[in-house]
């Protein structure tokens, strides 16, 4: 990435800043926007599926005999009609010990989970084809069912023959003299924390809607996605359609967080049924759909343990990481995405650890796939990092800001332990801005005397660093070997007007606002001439998907590169216009003017036109192209840090929490739009809210999901978001040319670690510490009585017996 192609040209900033409102809302609070299901085409088919009834199960009949006969229905597939044509699609990751697995797009032969999709009905409408779906027989074998991941891990029943140990991913590393670290330590800190299942549950549920021209053989297919582009690529790989052939568009699309940044078997199947029955087939799936086979995600059992010397330094930390992940491995993270990401990316977090030591491991289970939720991986992460921190404070009897002021990274550039450099940060600024928004000793006086009156208050504070922009740089840091390919189009009309299409698509992040103004100070022109066009895999632009806090960095950095190509152009043509050196030419606010003679200018829309249409102003050997497609990437990774306090209460009586107030501080470098970046904060926090004190996935002790609709799985509303206090730092990237960072997942990577911090400062007065979440009232009412509900942590010797470790007297680790 070092390629001279990828230099990202210098940003003069006017647009980049500012709170433009956004371009996009105008349609999408009038009801005037485009969703999935908003879209038709005539003579359009729908389809549904039969979903397993059972965790585990062998399939010993399917009778669609009754089901066929039923006016209106046109097709019944199972496994065994689509196997010639579709065996499963295939996941691996590259991180170190992740193992292959093929997830089918009809059960075949045994059911994996409830809710997997077994039988497949294409009827005139939706409610014929769930009419259909009940009047197919499914006979099944009862087969044990693999719910505990500590178990699963463990070996035992099988729950997936094609991983016979139920290992999904297992690998380790180690760095620095962890053996030191710990055999010199004063004070050792160790807890098990556990993060529950949840659903990102996005506004709009899954959907697709396939049309094969059977006369071009061409295919044309709509989708709810955060990677269009990747969807293009599997219908190749998966199906054999001709990517030259396929149309991929992505609509406004209800949100995502990271659940529609896969490829389902769902999505596959409806351009099969399409092309076989030539007819367009639309699929869009119901909320018990959506929270049974979905996507779940953040479940993990992190183990984590600080080596500190008598003054709270901490020296060294080991970090263990099992996942539930699922049934299979959902292409294209795999279960790689949870438990990988907690142990191996920034397992020091913002503190100066020399010696760092992890496990990941990933538990198949008879659950549904473990996917991407905002915050992959770091939530976790930061959750036990975060919370350990507090608890080491409170076994030195230092605040929760003095223990982290003790071992954050001083000064930058760092390198850590793992050799990946952080070029630049505001980690300990953070703390202290955070202890001056909280006013902590005012705080302190007003929780003694709430205390007094049966009140009981408690502050809980998370600081992270994230890794934004995901990136060919970030994966090459940590030994991965996968590419990332991201592209921008921008076209100048001869009126002056523009054109950008982004590979990367939006789900609400607000795209068209923020590319439109990086291309209108890369131009010169206004904000308003611009349209921002994402969502399609034919227009030119190509994106890896819009996750990983990519889009502010990525898509702005392509766009950049595009928009300078035009530039060039513009000044070669301005400077002949106006008798001028082009290192003179200045663009802005729409005009092309000589640097100190501004009375010397002339219209960019005047430039435009003669690129186009006037040859006696060109310059010699002039090329009047004026639409460029470039590719940007970062060189090496980059990294947004933050941080949220919260004060909440516990009411004694209900073991109710409500969060009294957020305060959040966020360095994302250069923010292009200061009030997208804070709607992104609340709307993380929010989130972050809802894991932490109620959202939960719940399986009973058979493998089926308790929870399938709003009224079990408890999302939060307006009336759970508190009231915020928002402070900006701004530390410019080094890598990018606007000095943007990403920042998109900030919020939900760190406050349900805010969250779980605060409940433990409020159940201090009754001796107990939560190392659980959600922390639903009932859990609070044990935890208030004295009862936990979480087995501690395994012996160290264990888990790394069980992953093949030996420890050394150096303190690194090897394959046995």
């Amino acid at each position: 990435m070092d390629n001279p192609h990828f230099n990202s040209p210098p940003i003069t900033r006017n647009m980049i800043g500012k709170r433009v409102p956004r371009s996009e809302d105008a349609k999408l609070l009038t009801g005037r926007g485009r969703y999935l299901n908003d879209i038709d085409v005539e003579g359009q088919l729908h389809a549904c599926f039969v979903r397993s009834p059972a965790a585990h199960g062998r399939i010993l009949k399917i009778d669609t005999s009754v089901a066929s006969a039923l006016p209106g229905v046109h097709l019944i597939w199972t496994s065994a009609d689509i196997e010639s044509q579709c065996a499963g699609m295939e996941a691996q990751f590259s991180a170190d010990g992740c193992l292959p697995m093929t997830m089918p797009l009809l059960a075949k032969d045994v059911v994996r989970y409830v809710g997997e999709p077994v039988v497949l009905v294409v009827a005139d409408s939706r409610a014929v084809a769930e009419d259909a779906c009940d009047l197919i027989g499914l006979d099944l074998e009862d087969l044990e069912a693999v719910l505990d991941p500590r178990a699963s891990i463990q070996g035992g029943p099988v729950a997936n023959g094609e991983r016979p140990d139920n290992v999904g991913i297992r690998g380790h590393a180690s760095f620095g003299d962890v053996d030191e670290a710990f055999n010199n330590a004063a004070h050792v800190v160790s807890a098990l924390y556990h993060p529950g299942r949840v659903a990102a549950a996005p506004m709009e549920t899954r959907g697709c809607l396939a049309d094969y021209d059977w006369a071009q053989d061409r295919l044309k297919l709509w989708v709810s996605a955060q990677m269009p582009h990747y969807v293009k690529l599997c219908l190749n790989l998966y199906l054999g359609f001709d990517e030259s052939r396929c149309e991929v568009i992505s609509p406004d699309t209800g949100g995502g967080f990271g659940q529609k940044a896969h490829v389902f078997p769902e999505e596959m199947l409806m351009p099969l049924a399409s092309k076989h029955l030539r007819s367009p087939i639309k699929w869009v799936e119901d909320r018990r759909e959506n929270l049974l086979a979905g996507s779940h995600a953040h479940e993990q059992f992190v183990t984590i343990e600080y080596a500190a010397n008598a003054d709270g330094r901490i020296t060294g930390v080991r970090t263990h990481a099992l996942v539930d992940g699922g049934a299979y491995h959902m292409p294209p993270q795999t279960m790689a995405v949870e438990s990988w990401c907690t142990a191996a990316v920034t397992p020091t977090g913002v503190y100066d650890i020399p010696a760092t030591e992890y496990v990941y491991e990933a538990a198949v289970t008879n659950k549904c796939p473990m996917g991407a939720y905002r915050g992959v991986g770091y939530m976790a992460g930061t959750l036990a990092r975060e919370c350990l921190m507090d608890d080491l404070g409170r076994k030195l009897n230092m605040s929760p800001f003095d223990i982290r002021r003790l071992n954050v990274v001083p000064e930058f550039p760092w390198t850590n332990p793992q050799g990946i450099v952080f070029d630049e940060g505001s980690w300990l600024e953070t703390i202290n801005v955070l202890e001056e928004m909280v006013d902590y000793p005012a705080f302190l006086k007003r929780q003694a005397e709430a205390r007094k009156a049966g009140k009981y208050l408690g502050l809980g504070i998370s600081v992270f660093v994230e890794s934004s922009g995901e990136s060919t740089g970030m994966l090459k840091a940590h030994g991965m070997h996968e590419i990332y390919h991201d592209t921008a189009t921008v076209k100048m009309d001869s009126s002056g007007s523009v054109t950008v299409t982004s590979g990367l698509n939006s789900q609400g992040q607000g795209h068209e606002t923020t590319l439109a103004q990086v291309a209108a100070d890369v131009l010169g022109v206004s904000f308003e001439s611009i349209v921002v066009d994402a969502g399609t895999s034919t227009k030119g632009a190509y994106g890896s998907g819009t996750v990983g806090s990519r889009a502010g960095v990525i898509a702005s950095g392509c766009v950049n590169r595009a928009a300078y190509a035009i530039r060039e152009k513009l000044v070669a043509v301005a400077a002949n216009m106006l008798e001028s050196s082009e290192d003179d030419i200045v663009l802005e606010n729409g005009m092309a003017s000589v640097a100190g003679a501004p009375e010397s200018q002339v219209s960019i829309a005047d430039v435009a036109m003669a690129i186009y249409w006037d040859e006696s102003l060109w310059p010699v050997g002039f090329e009047p192209e004026m639409e460029f497609t470039k590719a940007w990437d970062t060189s090496r990774p980059m990294f947004s840090n933050g941080g949220h306090a919260m004060i909440v209460e516990l009411d004694p009586a209900t073991g109710f929490v409500n969060v009294e107030q957020v305060f959040s501080v966020e360095d994302c470098g250069v923010m292009i739009n200061p009030t997208i970046v804070e709607g992104q904060i609340r709307g993380g926090v929010v989130q972050g809210i809802g894991l932490g004190l109620f959202e939960q996935l719940v399986y009973d002790k058979d493998g089926n999901l308790s929870t399938t609709s709003f009224l079990d799985y408890q999302t939060p509303t307006m009336d759970v978001s508190p009231p915020f206090e928002i402070r900006h730092l701004e530390t410019p990237s080094k890598i990018s040319a606007s000095g943007v960072k990403g920042m998109g997942e900030s919020g939900l990577i760190a406050a349900p670690a805010a969250v779980l911090n605060a409940v433990n400062d409020a159940l201090a007065p009754f001796g107990s510490v939560l190392y659980e979440l959600p922390a639903t009232p009932e859990k609070m009412m044990r935890a208030m009585q004295g009862l936990v509900d979480l087995e501690g942590p395994e012996p160290w010797s264990k888990l790394w017996e069980r992953a093949g470790v030996e420890p050394r007297e150096s303190g690194s680790m090897e394959t046995a």
